[in-house]
């Protein structure tokens, strides 16, 4: 194994281990609106951030893989700085608010700010359980990352290679 997958996989699981850790009183469930009003509403009650996943729910009425792993798996303690917000693209009002939020394709995750004035993270596509865990680590205040820049420095440096 590849020393950066090694470590990818170290950080993986003990993200996991670390907030996967019960009180004895069975899983840590979040419950998933499916209403995204009263989503709304309960996420400015509370000043949290908001995560939208918009998904097109199949013919037989099935999620996707993503939601249902990440719904069993020790990272659902995770969700917990989170209002959640699931939303069915397969119907005309789901489709029209997977565009107001300018969801490229499904599934797509969107996470609002805490004061639910802007986007602070929005991508399309399959998660992995490590993409899962570094979104939710990383924008549970609610705010947006800081801007990483590849500027150069006017700072003296080293360069050790």
């Amino acid at each position: 194994m590849q020393r950066s997958n090694l470590v990818a996989v170290t950080i993986t699981f003990s993200l996991f281990f670390l907030v996967g850790q019960s009180n004895g009183d069975g899983p840590n469930l979040k419950v998933w609106w499916n209403d995204y009003g009263s989503a709304y509403r309960l996420a400015e009650k509370e000043h949290k951030p908001l995560l939208i996943l918009f998904e097109e729910v199949k013919a037989t009425g099935r999620v996707s893989q993503d939601f249902s792993r990440l719904q069993q798996s020790s990272a659902s303690s995770l969700l917990s700085p989170y209002i959640l917000c699931r939303i069915d693209t397969s119907s005309p009002s789901g489709r029209d608010l997977a565009q107001r939020f300018a969801a490229p394709g499904f599934p797509s995750v969107v996470i609002t700010d805490k004061r639910l004035n802007r986007v602070i993270y929005r991508r399309h596509g399959p998660l992995s359980d490590l993409d899962w865990a570094v979104m939710l680590v990383s924008y549970r205040t609610g705010e947006r990352l800081p801007e990483r820049s590849s500027q150069a420095s006017d700072q003296r440096a080293v360069c050790y290679t």
